[in-house]
C-alpha cells in the first residue's frame, strides 16, 4: 500500500500526496504546500511556504503530519482588532461591514444599439444598405441631421446631399477667407467639380439642354 505522503504528479509543476490531504505548487520560482485539512482567516485551504525546492517541500509535508494546526500570522491581529472594537450600537454596526463579503463593483451596462428607423423597413434591400452607410459616414462627419438628410436622398429621391455638400463647401470658403473675390473663385471651383467624396454627393450644372457646364471660361 503506498505511502500517504507519496506524491503524484497533475501537471503543470504540481504534485499531490495520495490521500489528497497536500499540494504542492510552484510560486515564483519556489514551492508551497496547501493543505486542505486546515483553512486561513478567510476560509481557504492553508497555505505552507514559500519553500526553496520540491525535497523542502516533501519535509514540511512530513514535519506537518506530526505537529498541530498552525495559526496564520494574521490571526493575532484579527483577534486583537476584535478586542480594541467599539462596543454597542457602532460595535454592531462595524461588525457588520466586516462580516458581509466585498461587492464586486458593478460593470457598466452596455449601450444598447439604437432602434432602426421605421422608414428603413419597406425599403429594397439594396437602398436600405446604402441608407445605413450613408447615416453612417454622416455622422462620422458630426452632421446633426444625418438621419434627416439621407431620408430625403433615399425615401423622397431629393439631392439632399448634394444639398448638404455645397452648403458644408460654401460655409467652409467662407470661413477660410476675407476676399470676396478669392471666396467666389473658390465657390465656381467648387460647383463645377461636381462632387463631395467626404460625403460620397455628386452633381452637375446644365443648361436649359441638359449640356453639362463644367468650365466658366468662354470656351478660350
Amino acid at each position: 500500500m503506498a505511502k500517504p505522503d507519496a506524491l503524484r504528479r497533475l501537471g503543470g509543476g504540481r504534485w499531490e500526496t495520495k490521500d489528497g490531504r497536500f499540494g504542492i505548487e510552484p510560486q515564483s520560482g519556489t514551492w508551497v504546500v496547501v493543505d486542505t485539512t486546515q483553512m486561513n482567516e478567510f476560509g481557504l485551504p492553508l497555505v505552507r511556504g514559500p519553500y526553496p525546492s520540491l525535497g523542502a517541500a516533501r519535509e514540511a509535508i512530513d514535519a506537518a503530519r506530526t505537529e498541530g494546526p498552525i495559526q496564520s500570522p494574521l490571526a493575532d491581529r484579527i483577534e486583537r482588532a476584535g478586542r480594541e472594537a467599539p462596543k454597542g450600537p457602532a460595535a454592531a454596526s462595524l461588525g457588520t461591514r466586516v462580516a458581509l463579503p466585498a461587492t464586486p463593483p458593478k460593470r457598466p451596462a452596455e449601450p444598447k444599439p439604437s432602434p432602426e428607423p421605421a422608414w428603413l423597413r419597406p425599403l429594397q434591400a439594396g437602398d436600405r444598405r446604402r441608407a445605413k452607410e450613408l447615416i453612417a459616414r454622416l455622422e462620422g462627419l458630426h452632421v446633426a441631421d444625418a438621419e434627416a438628410v439621407v431620408r430625403s436622398e433615399i425615401v423622397d429621391r431629393e439631392p439632399a446631399l448634394a444639398r448638404l455638400a455645397l452648403e458644408r463647401r460654401f460655409g467652409a470658403i467662407a470661413a477660410s477667407t476675407d476676399s470676396p473675390r478669392t471666396a467666389v473663385l473658390a465657390a465656381i471651383e467648387l460647383i463645377l467639380s461636381g462632387e463631395d467624396a467626404d460625403v460620397g454627393a455628386t452633381w452637375r450644372l446644365v443648361d436649359e439642354r441638359d449640356r453639362r457646364i463644367d468650365r466658366l471660361d468662354g470656351g478660350s
